[in-house]
């Protein structure tokens, strides 16, 4: 099931901003992760055997338009640590 926000169907582990704080955390702690090292790492921060993919790429979707996050030319996923707009990754 796709939950945006919280319902009495789902918890609110499982919502796409839920997904999307748990990766701008992981990814402030980083440099920079690939799509895979993300999801894997994820998976284990958030004491799951999977993520739903769907919601992993929404979440992932919601913080690139938050401009919290980037993707370079080599695919790696960057964060934005602080608010203005970097110029060097365009």
């Amino acid at each position: 099931m796709l939950v945006i926000l919280v319902n009495k169907a789902t918890t609110p582990d499982n919502t796409v901003y839920f997904i999307a704080a748990a990766l701008n955390g992981i990814l402030n702690q980083k440099d920079y992760l690939n799509y895979t090292e993300l999801y894997d790492t994820a998976c284990s921060v958030l004491h799951k055997s999977r993520i739903n993919t769907t919601v992993f790429m929404l979440a992932l979707d919601f913080l690139f338009l938050l401009d919290k996050i980037y993707v370079d030319k080599d695919g790696k996923i960057h964060v934005l640590k602080n608010t203005k707009i970097n110029s060097k990754r365009w």
